[in-house]
């Protein structure tokens, strides 16, 4: 009798105990971003919206930002990048990085692999002329100039 007193007394004990520890451990976890991010967004903002086109290894690339999706057409195939209705990491969830004039089309990355670097808008100069660019980062520091007309030449670093 003692034994199932104690079984029915310390068994919920130490259960709750455990729960309790499980629960504080996962209330410290690393934020779910795999930047630093501002309000998170479910639309692109207005000024990344379009058609935007690169030379890709002797192709032309057009990446399609629309308000609730972001898409590629590349060798005549399309490519969905990011979508409002989707879920996970590509999910659109559009987010200015925290000490940059970057924005990240998925802030719901959590792991460097998931991230797409960061885009945003900038100037050129080509032939001495100005041009309004979308620079698309990678995660080694590289990136790659979008233009709003077609080119055939390779802007990348």
């Amino acid at each position: 009798m003692t034994k199932t007193l104690f079984k029915l007394i310390a068994l919920p004990i130490i259960g709750l105990t455990l729960g309790t520890f499980g629960e504080l451990a996962h209330s410290f976890s690393v934020s779910a971003s795999y930047f630093k991010t501002e309000k998170i967004y479910n639309s692109t903002p207005q000024t990344l919206r379009g058609n935007w086109y690169s030379y890709v290894n002797g192709h032309m690339c057009v990446t399609h930002i629309n308000k609730f999706s972001v898409t590629q057409t590349y060798k005549g195939k399309i490519h969905g990048l990011f979508r409002s209705n989707w879920k996970g990491y590509k999910k659109l969830a559009v987010a200015k990085i925290v000490g940059s004039e970057k924005y990240t089309f998925n802030a719901l990355a959590d792991k460097a692999y998931q991230s797409d670097g960061g885009w945003k808008t900038t100037y050129r100069t080509i032939n001495k002329q100005k041009v309004k660019v979308l620079r698309d980062y990678h995660g080694s520091g590289g990136y790659v100039d979008l233009f709003r007309a077609p080119i055939y030449k390779s802007y990348a670093k």
